[in-house]
Order: C-alpha cells, then sequence, then structure tokens
C-alpha cells in the first residue's frame, strides 16, 4: 500500500464523522430552526464594503491596463434556456458545467449583481493568474479558480459566521490538517499562496475518492462524510444531481453557484458588465524578505501606502505585527515600493522596535504600589456617519479582523449608531496599598535573605544576577540576561556554552513566535 492511500485511508474517518459548521446550519435551514443571512450573498457584502478598492490613488497605476469604458449602461436579460445551455458547452472543462433550473437561478442571482461582478472582474486580474499557476502545477481543472469567488468573493479577509476564514474559507482544523499555521500573529488560512496550495491538495484527496469533479466541490462545502451519506441514501449514485435531494441545503445550492460564476465571469459582457480596475494588478505587486520584526504601521508610514491596502496585500499577519524572528518572513508590497522599502529598511526595523516596545515600556514605568498601571479595558463605541471597520480600527490601532471578531461580524458592512466592542489598554489609576511596618518589613528582608544570595553585576550592555536557590544543587547556576535591541534567543544562546535555543524557552515558559522585547530579562542556565 502507498503512503498516499495509507494517508488517505486515516483521514477519511476525519471526514466521515466530522460535519463541518457550515453543513450544520444547513441541515437548521431545512427545518426553518435557523435563520442566516444567505453565506453566499454575505461574502459578496464583505468584499464590496472593503472602501479601498475603489481608492483613486492606488487605481490610477491600473488606468493603462486595458479595461473597457462603461460606455453602455448595465442591463439584465434572462436568455432563453438554448443560450445558457450554447454558452456553457463552449466553457470546455473536465469538470461537467451541467445546465439546469437550478443552475438557471444561480446564473441570474450572479447577473443582477453588477457592481460586485464588476468588482469581481478587476479583482481577477490580481487572484487569477496565481490562482491558475497553482492548479496548472498540481494537475487540477483551471476552473477551481472560480470557486474562490463562491466562497470568499475573493476576499482574502473574509471571515464567515462558523470560523472559516480566507480566500478559500478553510476552518481551523482542516487548516491545520492541510499544515496551515495558525498562531497569536499569523493565521496561513488568509495567506493567498499558502492556502491555494492547501485547497488543491484537499480537491486531490477528495477526487481519489469520488472521481467525480462536482462531487468534490460538494465535498469541499459540507465535508465528505455529508457527501458519503448522500450517496449511501441515493443506492450508491455517484451523480451530484441524483443525490443532490440528499444533501446539506446550503450545498444543494453551492454546486449550481459554481457553474453560474464560470458563466458570468466568461459572458459578464452580455450583461454589459465590465471590470472595475483593481487596486492593484498581479503584475503590480511583489514580495520581498523581511529579516526583522516589522509592524504594517511603520512601512505605511515611510511608503505612504495607506494601511488598509498593507493589510489586503498582507492579511497573514493578523495584528499587524510581522514576527520575523527566528525566521525569516514575507512582505508583499506594490512592485514601484519595494526600491524605497529596501532603502529605508533599518530606518523601518528600527521605528518598529521602538513601537512595540513602547506598550511594554510603559508598563514597566507603571507603579504597581503608586499611581497607574497599564490594564487591557472592554470599550462601546458608536459608529458615527462615513466611517468603516478599517478607519475605526485604525483610530484605536487594533486590527480589522479583531474588530469584526470581538463583535462577530461576518462581512465589513456597519451602519450609524451601531455600538461596537473595542479591545484596548489604558492607563488606570489604582489605590496605593498599605505600607508594611518598618520592624515587619525589616524581618521579612532578612527572612528573604537567608533563602537566596544573589550577587549582582551591572553594565551598559547587560545585568546578571547570579542565584543559587538552597532548593538548587550546588551545580546548578542561573543569570539573567537583560535583553537589547536585536537580540534573539539564538544570538543569547550563542553568548553561554552549552545553552541552547529550546533551553532559553523551555526555563522562560516561552510560546513559539514570542516576541523579545528590549528590557525583558531572560533566566539562563549556565551549570547543572
Amino acid at each position: 500500500m502507498s503512503n498516499k492511500k495509507a494517508y488517505l485511508i486515516l483521514l477519511l474517518p476525519f471526514f466521515i464523522i466530522g460535519t463541518t459548521l457550515k453543513s450544520q446550519t444547513a441541515d437548521l435551514k431545512d427545518t426553518n430552526q435557523f435563520k442566516n443571512p444567505d453565506p453566499i450573498s454575505a461574502m459578496l457584502d464583505s468584499m464590496t464594503a472593503q472602501k479601498f478598492l475603489s481608492r483613486a490613488d492606488f487605481v490610477e497605476a491600473t488606468r493603462n491596463l486595458p479595461f473597457p469604458e462603461k460606455s453602455v449602461p448595465y442591463e439584465f436579460k434572462s436568455f432563453p434556456d438554448s443560450v445558457y445551455k450554447k454558452n456553457l458547452s463552449k466553457l470546455q472543462s473536465p469538470i461537467s458545467l451541467d445546465y439546469n433550473d437550478q443552475v438557471k437561478q444561480q446564473i441570474e442571482f450572479y447577473a443582477r449583481k453588477p457592481y460586485s461582478i464588476s468588482k469581481l472582474l478587476g479583482l481577477a486580474n490580481l487572484y487569477f493568474p496565481m490562482f491558475e499557476e497553482v492548479l496548472d502545477k498540481e494537475g487540477l481543472p483551471l476552473e477551481f479558480k472560480y470557486l474562490a469567488i463562491v466562497e470568499s468573493a475573493l476576499n482574502p479577509v473574509a471571515h464567515s459566521w462558523c470560523g472559516a476564514t480566507g480566500l478559500w474559507q478553510f476552518m481551523y482544523t482542516t487548516g491545520i490538517l492541510y499544515d496551515l499555521k495558525v498562531t497569536s500573529y499569523i493565521d496561513e488560512r488568509k495567506d493567498p499562496l499558502k492556502a491555494t496550495y492547501a485547497a488543491c491538495q484537499y480537491f486531490k484527496d477528495m477526487y481519489l475518492i469520488y472521481k467525480d469533479w462536482l462531487l468534490v466541490i460538494a465535498a469541499y462545502n459540507c465535508g465528505a462524510g455529508n457527501v458519503n451519506r448522500a450517496i449511501m441514501r441515493a443506492g450508491g449514485s455517484k451523480d451530484f444531481w441524483e443525490i443532490s435531494k440528499y444533501l446539506p441545503y446550503e450545498t444543494r445550492s453551492y454546486v449550481p453557484a459554481f457553474i453560474a460564476v464560470n458563466y458570468v465571469m466568461n459572458y459578464a459582457k452580455d450583461y454589459n458588465i465590465t471590470p472595475e480596475p483593481p487596486v492593484l494588478s498581479f503584475f503590480q505587486v511583489d514580495t520581498i524578505t523581511v529579516s526583522q520584526p516589522v509592524t504594517l504601521k511603520q512601512v505605511s508610514k515611510t511608503l505612504n501606502i495607506p494601511q488598509d491596502v498593507l493589510e489586503y496585500l498582507n492579511p497573514i499577519y493578523t495584528r499587524g505585527y510581522i514576527p520575523a524572528l527566528d525566521a525569516t518572513q514575507k512582505l508583499r508590497l506594490p512592485y514601484n515600493k519595494v526600491g524605497t522599502f529596501m532603502a529605508n529598511a533599518d530606518g523601518i526595523y528600527k521605528a518598529s522596535y521602538m513601537e512595540t516596545a513602547s506598550v511594554y515600556t510603559q508598563q514597566q514605568n507603571a507603579k504597581p504600589n503608586g499611581e497607574t498601571v497599564i490594564k487591557d479595558v472592554e470599550k462601546t463605541y458608536i459608529v458615527k456617519s462615513g466611517e468603516s471597520i478599517p478607519v475605526i480600527a485604525g483610530r484605536f490601532e487594533v486590527t480589522s479582523a479583531d474588530l469584526m471578531k470581538w463583535n462577530h461580524l461576518s462581512n465589513y458592512t456597519i451602519y450609524p449608531g451601531q455600538k461596537l466592542i473595542i479591545q484596548t489598554k489604558e492607563v488606570v489609576k489604582v489605590e496605593k496599598p498599605v505600607v508594611k511596618d518598618t520592624a515587619i518589613a525589616s524581618k521579612d528582608s532578612a527572612l528573604k535573605g537567608k533563602d537566596t544570595v544573589a550577587t549582582a553585576k551591572t553594565d551598559s550592555a547587560k545585568t546578571n544576577v547570579t542565584l543559587i536557590n538552597k532548593n538548587d544543587t550546588p551545580a546548578a547556576k542561573f543569570i539573567y540576561y537583560m535583553v537589547q535591541p536585536g537580540d534573539t534567543l539564538w544570538n543569547i544562546a550563542q553568548k553561554y556554552q552549552g545553552v541552547t535555543v529550546q533551553q532559553l524557552k523551555d526555563i522562560n515558559k516561552l510560546s513559539e513566535g514570542h516576541v523579545l522585547l528590549p528590557g525583558t530579562k531572560l533566566k539562563v542556565q549556565i551549570g547543572g
């Protein structure tokens, strides 16, 4: 048995018994017990609500691309079935692009959304070249690129009500199965390239099971467990249209929606829908390597790029911070800004360090026995006319993704007067604690002195305090090292014989991706 087949056999039970949240919602829809906005409409709304898509200052660079003028007004047309069938037959594909009443209904749904389709036609110039390159490399039908429109409307920060995230709407557990890492600072489900490779692997795994692309698409929506049950209830048939009535409600329209998107994106001109120039096209974006931690806020200031544009190009960084500590990270920029970044890299790194260190410094300077401390607080903000999610997020120095998560928003749509929860930090006053009697304090100090003998050595670079605890063996000695600007766990470990990065992490209980802030004291074992 090949390793691939063994992997699939081990993986299959997860798909069979693990019904996804999407399918649970669909089943509830059938019994009218759950009222949730149509997910396709919700994703279209989330895409069109993104303000930066119409930034005139960044669209200017794309005006030289061959986008047709909107000389003819939009007009919705319902064509005869023969026209729809003929046009679909022209879209030659390994995937069966069948036509029926369900497909017609979905075609006319999308055709009645000229503003959204215009945006999608423009955004296709940013994402489709990359999708097609990966799909071709993986040996998959190029038409799968249209599935990202059904899933997320090409919104890389799309976040569904049930937690599915990114262009390809991966749930957390499915993303982990396909090697998409999620940490406090990085969510690879939002990385356009990595998530596309993960989606392709899912398509290939499912095709090995079903040998039918429409069933693969159905499984992508509701999970293989639901598809398997539908096949059994249909007497073993593997024809999507025969088993459709046994699938969750949402999936019954999901596959027709995929076929409809293929149709409308190819025949938009029949409805007088023309592409809206994108903020940036695929060929106007370049990727560089970042060797030190950096904030998108400082990149935005130095390169004069709106921060929401940077967040859109780099959705993987969920807190606007690129944690390039023990490994380099990628930063996507407009190609004409790459040279400016390289010329100002040192200044950007330094300014980012100062920005990330400021909160830590405030916390260290706060007086726990007197006046003020930094605390996490939750505020309620009332939306004003003309405000958007990115604008409010920038005002409170939080990310759009966090703001949406705190308020359980599935898209960027907000309205004046709406109350939003904001989680931020604030300097608050505290009461001074009662000071102990001097005699008692002296006694406590003397008792502590019996337990620990400390010697300190301080210079401008670092502070080392050697501690010998009465419970330690004589050979076990520790020092405290004060982190300096530019330090990493690796170069700190190199300063002491026998010390490793993993040892530093274990002793100091540091999680993966922990940010080392200057002034932090790390415990280092130099004996034992």
